[in-house]
């Protein structure tokens, strides 16, 4: 009995909809599973798409896509109960065509990279709870919804980091994502009028301001970075959080969210404006969060499901490696439809395109990252040392730098930071950032 289609793809996010829009244009007959009302119902993300990975299926995608800002400007900062510091990236580059990253809301790309698949041929249809995939021995041969088996030679898992169909099976044998790998992002959306917004961060129409944030304002052993960006008439801000950090601590993500809110270095930015948006997701932590292989026999995994989101407690960046890894996955399942064959040595083809594309050389060069970026210090004894060395200095600019060493040695006896962990520190953060 023939089957079915050629590739089913369970997930319409940026890796579902980047392989789909591939394999339909490719030829393939393409099926894409969505258990959300529409793409994109269910998606959230930290918002900034950096890159231009879909220029290779949708030229200039970013003059007829549903972007909202294109990002001039970037701050980065540390916050402490009382201060905050922070310093501004920008470049001449950013501002001009093609555009070097973009402020999302992904309920409309989404939506709208899905309409894209399906002009492209292939086969989109939301509100599918996919139940589990249909094994026959360690072979995926489709997907089973409702009592129903769609077959296909090839299925790719894109359903995020919380992957119901593959947890608990040959692709994670774990049932559940490991604490230490997973983080939990919140994100909340404030509506402003377009003109306050652009006299308040200093932006030209459809200019954007990006901002990441060391949260160091909870107790300790509690760590988050926040971030803050613009979209067109909308502000969206949000917290990442240690999931392993906040147990045993009688801390809750809401309270979490309210504290970072009402610091004055950001409450500022919300004035007169009004909460229209509240969401919550997991987040992969990188490497630590990979499943045991990233394709077998009839399946492949991309996008958040198979690891591939880089988090350093400030800067996130998944959706442009869940497009890089979505067409990877695509032309792995394009050659494997033209070979008539679905085994795990044909679909080794796309571990070479994850290697020859530079994600697999990005996440071996993040591995030793965690121990950096979820180190306890950075989140609360160095933001302080930070910020009190620079009260100091500014309030007496003329101290001398043997003063100012003294602060400095102040301020780490203050905090409870030794010598040796402080080195030690900055080894691993010249090592492994």
């Amino acid at each position: 009995m023939p089957d079915d289609f050629d590739v089913i793809i369970v997930g319409a996010g940026m890796a579902g909809c980047a392989a789909a829009i591939r394999l339909a244009q490719g030829g393939a007959r393409t099926l894409l599973l969505e258990r959300g009302a529409e793409a994109g119902a269910k998606n959230l993300s930290g918002g900034i798409l950096w890159g231009h990975d879909l220029d290779g299926i949708l030229p200039r995608w970013w003059e007829e896509m549903p972007v909202e800002r294109h990002i001039v400007r970037k701050r980065f900062g540390v916050l402490t109960p009382e201060r905050a510091a922070s310093f501004v990236f920008s470049d001449p580059a950013w501002t001009k065509p093609p555009y070097v990253a973009h402020a999302v809301l992904r309920a409309r790309t989404d939506a709208w990279l899905a309409k894209k698949a399906e002009e492209a041929g292939a086969t989109v249809v939301t509100s599918v709870p996919v139940d589990r995939l249909n094994w026959e021995g360690t072979k995926v041969h489709g997907v089973v919804q409702g009592g129903e088996t769609m077959t296909a030679p090839v299925t790719l898992l894109c359903d995020g980091a919380n992957s119901r169909l593959s947890l608990g099976t040959p692709i994670r044998p774990n049932p559940r994502l490991p604490a230490d790998a997973t983080e939990l992002g919140i994100k909340e959306v404030y509506r402003l009028p377009r003109e306050t917004l652009e006299e308040r961060f200093q932006l030209s129409p459809h200019e954007g301001h990006a901002e990441e944030w060391i949260a160091g304002i909870y107790p300790p052993g509690v760590m988050a970075g926040g971030f803050l960006y613009t979209n067109e008439d909308t502000i969206s801000l949000g917290l990442i959080l240690n999931i392993g950090s906040l147990f045993g601590k009688g801390v809750y993500s809401h309270d979490l969210m309210e504290q970072f809110k009402l610091h004055p270095a950001i409450s500022a930015r919300l004035d007169g404006a009004e909460l229209v948006e509240y969401g919550a997701k997991l987040i992969s932590s990188g490497w630590a969060s990979r499943p045991s292989a990233w394709h077998g026999e009839g399946w492949m995994v991309a996008g958040d499901a198979a690891g591939f989101v880089f988090s350093n407690g400030l800067v996130i960046q998944g959706m442009n490696y869940a497009v890089r890894t979505g067409l990877a996955a695509a032309e792995a399942a394009l050659a494997s439809t033209a070979s008539k064959d679905p085994s795990a040595a044909q679909l080794a083809e796309y571990d070479r395109r994850l290697e020859s594309s530079g994600v697999v050389a990005d996440f071996r060069d993040f591995e030793g990252l965690d121990r950096v970026k979820w180190n306890p210090r950075f989140y609360s004894a160095y933001p302080r040392m930070a910020t009190a060395v620079l009260a100091g200095f500014l309030a007496d600019p003329s101290e001398s730098s043997g003063t100012l060493l003294h602060r400095l040695r102040d301020v780490q006896k203050e905090v409870g930071v030794s010598l040796r962990g402080l080195v030690g520190d900055g080894i691993d953060l010249v090592r492994n950032v």
